[in-house]
């Protein structure tokens, strides 16, 4: 008996396994990520050991978001791909702290050389002030001499501190200096002297070349006497919309 040669099944093509779905990062994770990158915040690198750097957000994507290279340049080094670095920063009267992955060192807007990082699970947000501020409305001003000659709008004010923007120019108020005499001047009321210790300082806008041209600094009040304590608090009351005498 002659038996048929039986045909060859016909292989299927193969079908190319999809790509792997990138989880979206969480939406608080993005919100607080372009809250930084709108108020080109200074954000400090901490990589294990004593070192800290500084950065800025420049940008999110859709699977990383994007950081400057390392200030002082040294810092790159710590750019490894794959590498875990902490982050924190502080932006009106919240510090934010998180973990992020180094992807790897691209060319970002302009050809400029950027970090790009995988987006945090989460970020942790902790309110370094007692009395939350209350914004000014323009009629607010401090002035003082050390450590250097500064005269500057208050943006706002609580009765435990306060935050003014200043020229970058004039330079950077590390966080911890003492400010030993600020003259404050908050509307009407009467020019009042306190001291004042530095709690943070961001870049409140930069200039060319990503170069900060103002900052944002926040002080700590120390030992304010009545009459310093009394006009503060009238006039934060005042900007409730609530009575001074509450």
């Amino acid at each position: 008996m002659l038996f048929r040669k039986a045909k060859e099944k016909q292989k299927k093509p193969e079908t190319p396994s999809p790509e792997p779905q990138v989880p979206p990062p969480p939406a608080e994770t993005v919100r607080v990520l372009e809250r930084l990158q709108k108020a080109g915040a200074q954000v400090l690198v901490r990589p294990a050991g004593p070192e800290a750097y500084t950065t800025v957000v420049l940008g999110l994507g859709r699977d990383g978001f994007f950081v400057d290279t390392f200030s002082p340049p040294e810092g790159d080094r710590f750019g490894v791909p794959g590498r875990l670095l902490d982050f924190e920063t502080l932006l009106q009267g919240i510090t934010y702290t998180f973990e992020a992955r180094v992807l790897g060192k691209v060319q970002y807007l302009d050809e400029l050389p950027a970090f790009k990082l995988a987006y945090p699970e989460a970020v942790c947000g902790e309110r370094r002030r007692k009395s939350p501020r209350v914004d000014t409305t323009g009629d607010a001003s401090l002035s003082f001499l050390e450590p250097f000659r500064c005269d500057a709008p208050v943006v706002n004010v609580s009765e435990g501190g306060c935050a003014f923007e200043y020229e970058a120019e004039l330079g950077r108020l590390p966080r911890g200096t003492r400010i030993p005499e600020i003259l404050v001047e908050l509307g009407r009321a009467p020019v009042v002297s306190v001291s004042a210790r530095v709690v943070g300082n961001v870049v409140a806008e930069l200039g060319g070349l990503t170069l900060p041209r103002r900052y944002r600094a926040s002080v700590a009040f120390e030992d304010l006497s009545e009459e310093a304590s009394r006009v503060i608090r009238t006039y934060v009351v005042s900007r409730r919309g609530l009575d001074a005498s509450a």
